[in-house]
């Protein structure tokens, strides 16, 4: 099972395959910041990917717009969107 690490609290927590940063870190009992709701409107879950970006699903459109909106690099996705299929470590302030 993967995990997903986050920088820079060091927490850890398991994802299914296919599960969202968000979604496994919720389940696993962190509460993750949002507006929305984890529709991909906020933009408030960003993260920064640190480590095996290509441990994370492609950007789906919603995403994709979030990401040329936020202009923080070609490392940033929405947590509740990016679907996580290996090891991760991401940067959340």
């Amino acid at each position: 099972m993967p995990h997903v690490t986050v920088r820079p609290s060091g927490i850890e927590f398991p994802a299914e395959p296919g599960q969202t940063i968000m979604a496994a870190g919720e389940a696993a009992g962190y509460r993750w910041p949002t507006i929305c709701g984890g529709v991909g409107d906020c933009h408030a879950c960003h993260v920064e990917v640190l480590d095996s970006p290509e441990h994370l699903g492609p950007p789906n459109h919603c995403e994709q717009h979030a990401i040329k909106t936020l202009h923080r690099g070609d490392r940033v996705r929405l947590a509740c969107q990016a679907a996580v299929h290996g090891d991760v470590v991401v940067l959340k302030r």
